[in-house]
């Protein structure tokens, strides 16, 4: 595999109390943070490849699977209650199937990944640097 897809989510909602600190010489520069990812690998090709594998019958008997015991069905008769619709939400919120929607629903941010110590890094930390030194800031 030469590519690896990061997913993530906002880490904060409020980033404006953060901020990113370089130090040059003895000097310390500072730049507000104006947004915070948590970004994790995404291995759902491996949910894919495992489905099509069992689909194919590739893969042998997982142990972790039930196994298909014959069981006879039998009619039963269920009722439900009224729960509060609020629990009940918050519930729904934080079933996976929900979160997994919510991720698809996300709009994809292209981002590009500079190594330490590389042109591509010195260019963009170099822009953390205050240009006017001699200018009080107020």
């Amino acid at each position: 595999m030469d590519k690896q897809l990061l997913t993530g989510t906002a880490a904060v909602t409020d980033s404006g109390r953060y901020a990113v600190g370089i130090l040059d010489n003895n000097e310390l520069h500072l730049t507000e943070v104006k947004g915070l990812l948590h970004l994790r690998p995404s291995l759902g090709y491996l949910d894919k490849s495992d489905r099509t594998a069992k689909a194919e019958g590739r893969v042998a008997t997982d142990p972790d699977d039930p196994a298909d015991n014959e069981v006879k069905p039998e009619a039963i008769t269920v009722k439900f209650a009224r729960g509060d619709p609020e629990r009940n939400k918050k519930y729904k919120e934080k079933s996976y199937d929900f979160q997994m929607k919510r991720v698809e629903e996300e709009p994809w941010v292209e981002a590009k990944f500079h190594q330490m110590k590389t042109y591509n890094w010195e260019e963009v930390s170099q822009r953390m640097f205050c240009g006017s030194m001699d200018t009080d800031v107020k």
